[in-house]
């Protein structure tokens, strides 16, 4: 990898961690309920951080509460369009994010 192409993945890194928090606090400022999407962002799975993500999943029954980076079902909220452009990036439907909700009501 030349230095280029390393600098690009860090600024790359950088901008993903930087939109993810945005994405997770501007969720949690609205006051939106966890079921809703807000119209301009979309929960994307497997790009979360450990203890970095958004919202339950299989394994646990809390936002930040993941273990490993890039849990395949756990997810934070993106601008629309971003998550596809990812590696390993999963865009979930508001049907995924209501089974996510049952599931997290049931643990």
């Amino acid at each position: 990898m030349n230095a280029k192409t390393k600098k690009n993945a860090v600024v790359h890194s950088a901008l993903l961690v930087a939109l993810s928090l945005a994405g997770g606090q501007a969720v949690h400022a609205a006051g939106a309920k966890a079921t809703e999407i807000p119209p301009d962002w979309q929960p994307c799975a497997g790009v979360a951080k450990a203890g970095m993500n958004d919202c339950a999943s299989k394994l646990h029954a809390c936002a930040g509460l993941s273990k490993i980076d890039n849990e395949a079902d756990s997810y934070v909220y993106m601008p629309k369009g971003l998550c596809e452009r990812i590696a390993k990036g999963t865009v979930l439907t508001k049907e995924d994010v209501k089974k996510m909700m049952e599931m997290q009501k049931k643990m």
